[in-house]
């Protein structure tokens, strides 16, 4: 009976579940090395796993080098808890996601501007209360004077920077 039951309790987790498990974990460390270094410095590593991200970005061979050292890595992160990396990154996910939602806010009110004009202007100021109605006229003003393509992307720029450094406030 005992061995019975052990044999019940083993065999609840499957072969296939576990190698799941272990790609995943894997993932996590590709992951891990495509991320930039400010953001790697966010995440809660200890230091056999960060020199092991390090030497990743410093492997030549490309294939099976690399491919060996992924598994090496889903080893250490195996031994670790990682709920506080999955944390960590879906914090990231979370905040980059929040700068495509406002450089995407500030594209749509570039637009407007440049096509409007001041009644849009007007609306952005009225949205946003310290956005500089003055300066953004200026922008708008000089993008429509402007006497070639280059001049008026380059004004164009210019109010999406100003819109977005008002957005950001």
């Amino acid at each position: 009976m005992e061995n019975e039951a052990q044999y019940d309790e083993n065999e609840t987790v499957s072969k296939t579940r576990l190698k799941r498990e272990s790609h995943a974990i894997q993932d996590l460390g590709k992951r891990l090395v495509a991320l930039p270094a400010e953001q790697l410095a966010r995440i809660p590593l200890d230091e056999p796993v960060r020199e092991a991200i390090a030497l990743a970005h410093r492997i030549q061979n490309k294939r099976s080098a690399l491919k060996r050292h992924y598994q090496f890595l889903g080893k250490l992160l195996r031994a670790r808890d990682t709920d506080s990396i999955f944390d960590a990154l879906a914090e990231i996910d979370h905040s980059s996601q929040h700068s495509v939602q406002l450089h995407h806010r500030a594209e749509r009110w570039r637009d407007r501007v440049i096509e409007q004009g001041n009644d849009a202007i007007d609306a952005l100021v009225a949205e946003i209360t310290h956005t500089d109605r003055q300066k953004l006229r200026q922008l708008c003003r000089n993008h429509q004077n402007a006497q070639t393509d280059a001049k008026r992307i380059q004004h164009s720029r210019l109010i999406y920077k100003e819109i977005k450094q008002s957005l950001n406030n």
